[in-house]
C-alpha cells in the first residue's frame, strides 16, 4: 500500500466535500450530470472510503465536466484526487495515469500556468521513459515532441515561448539556481530544444522497433520527424564556408552530464539498430560521439533505416529504389558526389532488373518537374493551393551530373516583376537537384523547362 501526504489528501477531499455541499444546496429537483457525479462520489466515500478504486471513474468524468465548463481550477482539484486513487491502487508508476496527466497539462494551460504545465510534462516524460517497451507510450512521446518542435519554431520566429526559460535552453544544461536562463547563444537554444524533441521521437521509434513493426506508417512518420529536424538544423547552420555546426555542444565529458546524456542515448540506440536478417557486410554503424553530433550522419542514419524498414516489410523494388535515391540525394547535398552517383546507379539498376514500367523509372529519375533536394521537403516548384496564382515565370536550365543548375534562361513570364524573376533565378541557382538519367546514365547534363507560378 502506498501512503500519500495526509495534508494534500485532506485538502483535496475537503474541497470536494465543500463543493458537494454547495452543489446540493443549489440543486434543483432534477439533478444535473455534475450533481449526479458528486452524489456518486459521496456515496462511494461513505461506503468504501477515500481510497476506493470505484472513485476513479466518476472523478475522471467529473474532472472532464469541469474542464468543459471552463473551470480548470476545479478540474485540477478533481484530477489530483483521481491520481491519488489511481496511484494507491495501481502503483506510483502505472501508465494508466497518462490520460490524467495529459488532462492536467491542458488545464494548467487554460489557467495560463506555464510552469505547472511544464512541470507536469516533465513528470509525464519521466513516467513514459519507465515504459519504453509499451506501445501506449508512442503517441504521447510523439505529441510531446511535436509540442517541443512548435516551441522551437516560435523561437525561430523571434518569439519567446515559455519553454525557452522553463527549460533554461540558453544554457547547455540547467543550473541549480536557475541563473543564466534568460539570455545566451541562439545556437545553444536551437541545439537544446531540437535535441529534446529528437530524443522523444527517437524513443518512440525505438518502441516500435522493439515490437518489430517495420511496416508501420507511424514508424516512417516518426523517422521523417527526426529527419525534418536534422534538415532544419542544417538549413540554419550549414551550407556556408565554415566547419559544420554540431547538433549537440562539443564539450569534453558531455556524455556524463545531464541532460545531454539522456538526449543523445536514444539517437545512439537507433544508430546501433540492426535490421532483421542483418547484412553485416553492408552495414556501417556510425555511433561515435563525433558522428552523432553532425547532421550529415544523423540524417543518413534516418534515411538508411527507412530503406531497411521497406526491405524488412515490403520488398517492393519501387519503394526500395526510392529509398536508395533519397540516401543518394542526401549524399549529394553534402557534396559526397561519388557516393551519390553510385547510389543513383544502384537504384536505377534495381528498377530496370525488376522490369518496372518505364513511367515509374521516369517519375524517379526524369520527371517533368525536376526534384529539388531533399525530396522529403516541400518543393519550391509545388503550387500553393491556399493562395491565388497572380502570374508565372517560364524558365529553362540544365541539371549537371552532380545536381547543379547551369545555363539558366528565362523563356517568358506574365505579371512578373524584375525582382520576382530574379528571385526565381536565385532559387534555381542556389538549390541542388536530383540528377536525371539519360539511357540509364547519370554522366551528362540534362535540360529541363519549369513553369513557376507566382502567388499573392
Amino acid at each position: 500500500m502506498v501512503a500519500f501526504a495526509r495534508p494534500s489528501r485532506l485538502r483535496t477531499a475537503a474541497l470536494l466535500a465543500a463543493l458537494a455541499v454547495h452543489r446540493i444546496a443549489a440543486a434543483e429537483t432534477t439533478p444535473d450530470p455534475e450533481q449526479q457525479l458528486l452524489d456518486q462520489v459521496q456515496a462511494i466515500l461513505a461506503q468504501e472510503g477515500p481510497r476506493s478504486v470505484a472513485l476513479l471513474e466518476p472523478l475522471t468524468r467529473l474532472s472532464l465536466q469541469y474542464q468543459e465548463q471552463g473551470d480548470p481550477a476545479l478540474a485540477l482539484v478533481t484530477i489530483e484526487r483521481a491520481l491519488d486513487v489511481l496511484r494507491v491502487n495501481n502503483g506510483l508508476h502505472t501508465l494508466d495515469q497518462v490520460p490524467l496527466l495529459m488532462q492536467r497539462i491542458r488545464n494548467e494551460e487554460e489557467r495560463h500556468n506555464d510552469a505547472g504545465a511544464w512541470e507536469t510534462e516533465q513528470e509525464l516524460l519521466t513516467l513514459l521513459r519507465r515504459h519504453l517497451d509499451d506501445l501506449r507510450t508512442v503517441p504521447i512521446l510523439r505529441e510531446i515532441a511535436d509540442r517541443q518542435m512548435r516551441a522551437l519554431h516560435e523561437y525561430l520566429e523571434f518569439k519567446n515561448p515559455p519553454e525557452l526559460f522553463l527549460g533554461c535552453f540558453y544554457q547547455v544544461w540547467s543550473t541549480a539556481d536557475g541563473s543564466g536562463c534568460d539570455s545566451g547563444s541562439r545556437q545553444t537554444v536551437v541545439q537544446g530544444m531540437l535535441a529534446e524533441a529528437q530524443r522523444n521521437y527517437a524513443d518512440a521509434i525505438g518502441v516500435l522497433l522493439r515490437h518489430g513493426l517495420y511496416g508501420s506508417a507511424e514508424l516512417r512518420e516518426l523517422e521523417m520527424d527526426l529527419l525534418h529536424g536534422v534538415y532544419l538544423f542544417r538549413s540554419l547552420y550549414e551550407g556556408r564556408n565554415e566547419p559544420p555546426a554540431p547538433m549537440i555542444p562539443p564539450l569534453r565529458g558531455i556524455t556524463d552530464v545531464e541532460p545531454w546524456r539522456g538526449r543523445v542515448a536514444p539517437i545512439r540506440a537507433l544508430a546501433n539498430w540492426n535490421e532483421p536478417r542483418d547484412d553485416a557486410a553492408s552495414r556501417a554503424l556510425e555511433t561515435t560521439q563525433a558522428r552523432l553530433m553532425l547532421s550529415y550522419y544523423r540524417g543518413r542514419q534516418s534515411l538508411r533505416r527507412l530503406y531497411l524498414y521497406d526491405k524488412a516489410s515490403t520488398g517492393s523494388a519501387v519503394l526500395l529504389a526510392e529509398a536508395i535515391a533519397q540516401i543518394a540525394d542526401w549524399d549529394l547535398l553534402y557534396s559526397q558526389n561519388g557516393s551519390a552517383v553510385r547510389g543513383y546507379e544502384v537504384a536505377h539498376a534495381m528498377l530496370r532488373d525488376a522490369r518496372v514500367p518505364a513511367a515509374s523509372i521516369e517519375r524517379l529519375f526524369a520527371p517533368t518537374t525536376p526534384v529539388v533536394l531533399p525530396a522529403f521537403e516541400r518543393s519550391p516548384f509545388a503550387r500553393n493551393e491556399t493562395s491565388d496564382v497572380t502570374g508565372h515565370v517560364d524558365v529553362a536550365f540544365e541539371i549537371t551530373q552532380y545536381g547543379r543548375a547551369r545555363a539558366v534562361e528565362i523563356l517568358g513570364s506574365a505579371n512578373a516583376s524584375d525582382a520576382e524573376i530574379d528571385r526565381v533565378v536565385d532559387l534555381i541557382s542556389s538549390n541542388r537537384f536530383r540528377p536525371r538519367a539519360m539511357d540509364g546514365q547519370f554522366g551528362a547534363a540534362s535540360r529541363v523547362v519549369v513553369h513557376y507560378a507566382l502567388h499573392d
